[in-house]
């Protein structure tokens, strides 16, 4: 078989010896054991022998990943299998391969060495003198940091002559990771390798946690969190709402004036202790508890329920927030802790569970935001709290009460 895979020419290598290499070596039980998430990707990519490449290096081509590998460096350089094999696999967890954002940097130079930083960053394996962040500590990098973190204070050094002297080498080739584009759904092959490697992942935790098993994380997060920074979860909202303005409502609520005979009536200044006067709680509620819904039906795309973690990381900086996921009925309910993970449901619509009285009054919130694309039934009354809707899509909303918004999303440049 010979494979181009967009990387030029590769060596004609009978391609079952290489594969069944691949996988014989990702399933030795030593590897497995340790290893199992790497297992998963490393299984799900396409080995081709390709001696232009010093050790390996990934690429991504007509909706296969390849893995390039270089079968005479490491039959002289065999201790470096694992770790290379390793970083590969990070390149390809991290997005380095497929988003846009890491291709066409101004600074490849810098953004290679960012992109090294992160992929050898967890790797306990022996690596050919690895580049590492620690010696760029005196200018800002630090251990966690995402890739595009530390191409920023790299170029920012850079601009200021105060650059570190490099240390270290490429464990691989980064000729394709440099390209100026990304292969059109290259995000969500991506996306989908993570998907298979998180399904593992949940089924090895014997239904615990895996963020507490550490073979069961990837370059030091688990499978979930990667997709979650793949499809930018955590970036800024792409369609900004002024949340503040939005929670007055609730902030009023709470607020409401209170009689007390401790203060002067205004009407009767003389009268202390005998007509009451008016005032406000004496606890300014600046951060008001409020029940967020999130329509987890099929008709809420991935993208718009990804634009709704955006939005939650905005509005937690003015309230205190609890989230119910509702398709047809509740599923889960929880405090919002700084991120959304993938949410359960993808049924059908009804919008009425969460305005259930019973649920509402267990909740003690001052106030009810609900994203959803508005197309599912609603109760015929009002609940006795204000209610907000965000809404999704350009649909006809008959709702005859709450106050509405749009989550219009402006398209992206590029």
């Amino acid at each position: 078989m010979s494979e181009t895979a967009g990387r030029g020419e590769v060596r004609e290598v009978p391609a079952d010896a290489l594969a069944a290499w691949l996988d014989a070596f990702v399933r030795d039980p030593g590897f497995l054991e340790r290893y199992p998430c790497y297992a998963a990707i490393l299984a799900r990519l396409a080995p081709v022998a390709d001696p232009s490449v010093k050790r390996m290096a990934v690429s991504l081509f007509d909706g296969r990943f390849f893995l390039h590998v270089n079968v005479e460096s490491f039959m002289n350089e065999p201790v470096f299998l694992r770790g290379v094999l390793l970083h590969e696999v990070h390149h390809v967890a991290l997005g380095h391969l497929c988003h846009p954002k890491f291709a066409g940097a101004d600074e490849p130079e810098l953004m290679d060495l960012a992109l090294e930083m992160s992929a050898n960053e967890y790797i306990e394996e022996p690596l050919p003198d690895p580049i590492r962040w620690q010696p760029y500590a005196p200018i800002g990098l630090r251990g966690g940091q995402s890739t595009l973190e530390r191409y920023e204070l790299l170029v920012s050094a850079a601009r200021e002559g105060k650059l570190p002297q490099r240390g270290g080498e490429a464990v691989d080739d980064h000729r394709v990771l440099r390209r100026p584009s990304r292969e059109p759904g290259a995000v969500e092959q991506t996306r989908q390798l993570l998907l298979r490697a998180a399904e593992e992942a949940d089924a090895l935790a014997n239904d615990g946690d895996p963020a507490d098993v550490p073979g069961l994380l990837l370059a030091g997060k688990t499978p979930g969190r990667l997709i979650e920074e793949l499809t930018d979860a955590l970036g800024p909202p792409a369609h900004p709402l002024d949340w503040k303005t939005a929670l007055r409502m609730f902030v009023a609520r709470e607020r409401a004036p209170v009689h007390t005979y401790a203060r002067p009536n205004r009407r009767f200044p003389g009268r202390v202790g005998e007509v009451p006067g008016r005032t406000y709680a004496p606890r300014a509620i600046t951060k008001p508890s409020v029940l967020v819904a999130i329509d987890t039906s099929m008709s809420m795309r991935r993208e718009e329920l990804s634009e709704i973690a955006r939005q939650l990381q905005v509005m937690s900086e003015s309230a205190r927030i609890t989230v119910v996921e509702c398709d047809v009925e509740i599923g889960r309910v929880y405090a919002f802790d700084g991120r959304l993970d993938e949410v359960g449901g993808r049924g059908g619509t009804d919008l009425r569970p969460v305005f259930a009285p019973e649920f509402l009054a267990a909740r003690k919130v001052s106030g009810v935001i609900y994203f959803t694309d508005g197309a599912g039934p609603t109760p015929p009354a009002p609940p006795p709290l204000p209610v907000l809707w965000i809404l999704t899509k350009p649909l006809d909303f008959t709702c005859p009460w709450g106050d509405r918004a749009w989550l219009a999303r402006k398209p992206r440049r590029g």
